[in-house]
């Protein structure tokens, strides 16, 4: 019964598919692909939407049979669910709740070579770091910081000198989705090549659906394992010279270990809204281009310390965020494989704010990163110290957002 009702449905929603389409198609002409591509991607989600509704019960007693057989399911915080040493566990006082990141392996790059967070952009304006492809788009401020809306389809470009891209780089954009019955908007990052030409597109179309297209080939398809709530989301790219990873939040959407002959020179980013309707506006964040560099071992053994921009927080707080994960885990096993390591942690930022305020704000910082090691890897208290410099000891100018962004960030040095 339920496969005949699947049936119908299809067939209706095809036939549905191809009226609308063909109307689209003699008014539309040059527009047919967009519309037709919108269109079937309106129609597949009716028809799962459908489908979900059909299956649901079904899932649900199938559930229900499998644990009675299987026995009760372990209580959460039994032996069967509790994380390794090694894992983070809930929020605290000092961190957000990492549990959802314990298979992120997102570590941004050292040094930044491109950094805007728009928040010194007008109101109105064209972003002032960026060019124009084609489209239209515009400062806007929304949900309490400024975003670049999109209003119709096309591409911009970061301001960066074009060249080969660095052996290890990263990069990471911030997009917001409106959630609820809003339909989710097209973003794009694009690879350019010398020709000009986009030979890799990574892509999030509908809030859910992510593809990787690797010169005209699709390498990685997938649909992530929930639609993307409302709020502000993130697209990062880890990548060398062979391999990419691509993630949408915490979620890890593609892993491609072998990468031959792509020689890209810049990126493009394509945006594509759904509808204008003023409601739903396509709105992209800030945006971080940074090259990596040398594993932490490999700093401790060299230089005697470990700098870090991995480490997050927000403007003005002290509690870790959560993409932390990864760069606190990698650190807690350098402890964890060297009994006798002692680290200093140490504090930085810019020169934005009042010395004084920027003291104490890095100090408290260093101390959240110690109260998370001492916690999570039972790190002896004695084998850690903290500092706070404040703007005091830069690396990079102070006159760029990416000087800045380089001075924002947490040393560990061997003592």
């Amino acid at each position: 019964m339920r496969k005949s009702w699947f049936i119908l449905i299809v067939a209706v929603m095809t036939f549905a598919m191809f009226g609308f389409s063909n109307v689209a198609l003699g008014q539309f002409g040059g527009l047919k692909d967009k519309v037709k591509n919108k269109v079937e991607k309106k129609t597949e989600d009716a028809v799962d939407k459908k489908i979900d509704e059909a299956t649901e019960k079904s899932d649900d007693e199938n559930k229900e049979a499998k644990e009675a057989e299987e026995g009760e399911p372990a209580a959460e915080g039994s032996e069967a669910e509790k994380p390794a040493a090694s894992a983070a566990t809930g929020a605290t006082a000092t961190s957000e709740d990492m549990s959802l990141y314990t298979k992120y392996d997102f570590v941004p790059g050292d040094k930044i070579v491109f950094f805007d967070d728009l928040s010194r952009e007008e109101m109105g304006e064209f972003p002032s770091r960026w060019n124009l492809d084609n489209g239209v788009f515009e400062i806007a401020k929304q949900y309490g910081q400024n975003w670049i809306m999109c209003s119709d389809e096309g591409s911009i470009r970061p301001r960066v000198e074009l060249g080969a891209l660095p052996p290890k780089y990263t990069v990471e954009m911030d997009f917001y989705n409106k959630g609820g019955e809003s339909k989710g908007h097209w973003f794009h990052i694009e690879w350019m090549d010398a020709e000009d030409v986009a030979i890799g597109i990574l892509r999030l179309q509908d809030a859910k659906h992510t593809n990787l297209r690797i010169k005209d080939k699709d390498v990685a398809s997938k649909d992530l394992q929930n639609i993307l709530s409302a709020g502000k989301h993130t697209m990062r790219v880890m990548a060398t010279k062979s391999t990419i990873k691509c993630y949408i939040d915490n979620e890890r959407i593609a892993n491609v270990p072998a990468v031959d002959g792509l020689a890209p020179i810049g990126f493009r980013i394509h945006l594509d809204p759904w509808t204008d309707d003023a409601a739903n506006p396509m709105l992209m964040g800030s945006f971080r281009y940074a090259e990596g560099g040398k594993t932490m071992r490999e700093q401790l053994d060299e230089a005697g310390k470990i700098v870090t921009h991995g480490i997050l927080f927000d403007s003005g707080s002290d509690k870790i965020k959560a993409e932390s994960y990864k760069t606190l885990a990698d650190i807690g096993q350098l402890l964890t494989d060297d009994p006798a390591l002692k680290l200093s942690i140490e504090g930085h930022t810019d020169s934005d704010g009042a010395d004084e305020s920027n003291a104490d704000l890095s100090l408290r910082r260093a101390s959240s990163v110690k109260a998370y090691l001492s916690t999570t890897f039972k790190t002896d208290d004695a084998r850690l110290s903290t500092k706070g410099w404040g703007e005091s000891k830069p690396i990079d100018t102070n006159d760029t957002p990416e000087g800045k962004a380089n001075n924002r960030r947490v040393e560990l040095v061997k003592l």
